[in-house]
């Protein structure tokens, strides 16, 4: 029987698998949920995300990776387990071959941390090999990476923004800072409580980012539910885009400053072929309307975007797979 081959984004908001031959398989959100002293893992993906914010005090949901790195192993390793099941179905999932994207700016302990995921886990795999995130998503835009002699890539995630710079298929430089779309939950959440005495979830600060997080957009509105500080009962308020926005345009700033900091220090050659290029936009928090345009006055260079913007990594990941020999150049394999 052939070996199985898979290509996996570890992504801290969700958790995407392609198999070689099928696509992509499995799109799922990193958050499992667990309970008991023998902790039995009773949810993983959506179901489990569900459960924030509303399990009882037996039921724990943990969140395991935390800005582009491993933060509880051991959560990571039920959840791989639980998915591995899922995908393998009637057949063991056994003897496979792995490629697994990890953000390319953390230290050699933290990757090997994603490559623990799988090896320690029930999956028992043949070969697992790592491949930087920025190569990957690169290959899933579709662009020439081996022959380019410039690309920047922004990828922006839920918990942190990968910029990169490629050239003639290898990465010239890379930044990972701690910015991404959970901060601006957790800045809707913060603002809500202070202004209008009245508690939100992260989950319903997510449903506002969504409906109003918007650079160039009209002025719109959303009702949500909460309970008021005050009176200690559940309740509802309605806030707009024109006091939404404010509160993460300073992240944007950031990341448009990193963006300019990196151009600054490229070579002059690879330079102009990303400013002839364009920027390339990708992640899931890429989503917000004007950010585009936004990026490219502040950097003063075309901005381009995709509308799989979420799914480009394990697109690359994925193609990576299906072409093992040009995997070879970029995979580490694990010891």
């Amino acid at each position: 029987m052939a070996k199985r081959t898979f290509g996996i984004d570890f992504g801290t908001g969700t958790i995407k698998v392609y198999q070689k031959g099928d696509g992509i398989i499995l799109l799922e959100r990193c958050a499992v949920s667990i309970t008991g002293k023998g902790k039995k893992t009773i949810a993983i993906g959506e179901k489990a995300y569900e459960m924030y914010e509303k399990a009882p005090p037996s039921i724990r949901v943990s969140m395991p990776l935390k800005r582009g790195v491993v933060s509880q192993l051991q959560d990571m390793l039920a959840l791989w387990n639980f998915m591995g099941k899922k995908i393998s179905g009637r057949k063991k999932l056994s003897r496979c071959q792995f490629y697994i994207a990890v953000p390319a700016d953390i230290t050699e302990v933290e990757k090997k941390a994603y490559s623990k995921i799988v090896s320690d886990s029930e999956s028992k795999p043949q070969n697992v090999s790592l491949i930087d995130k920025p190569v990957a998503d690169a290959y899933g835009l579709g662009l020439d990476v081996e022959r380019s002699r410039g690309i920047l890539v922004v990828n922006l995630g839920a918990d942190t923004t990968e910029i990169s710079v490629l050239s003639l298929g290898g990465l010239v430089t890379t930044r990972l800072i701690p910015y991404g779309g959970n901060d601006f939950d957790r800045a809707i959440q913060g603002y809500i409580r202070k202004k209008y005495n009245f508690i939100i979830g992260l989950k319903t600060a997510e449903q506002i980012k969504i409906r109003l997080v918007a650079i160039n957009a009209e002025e719109s509105q959303i009702t949500v539910v909460g309970r008021d500080v005050l009176k200690g009962l559940p309740g509802e308020i309605t806030v707009s885009t024109r006091e939404i926005f404010p509160l993460v345009k300073d992240i944007f700033y950031t990341i448009a400053s990193e963006v300019r900091s990196i151009l600054e220090h490229t070579p002059p050659e690879i330079s102009t072929e990303i400013n002839r290029n364009g920027i390339y936009l990708t992640g899931g928090t890429s989503f917000v309307n004007g950010l585009d345009q936004f990026m490219a006055n502040q950097v003063n260079v075309r901005v381009n975007t995709t509308s799989g913007a979420q799914k480009t990594v394990v697109s690359g990941i994925g193609y990576l797979a299906e072409h093992p020999k040009l995997a070879a150049r970029y995979a580490v394999p694990l010891e």
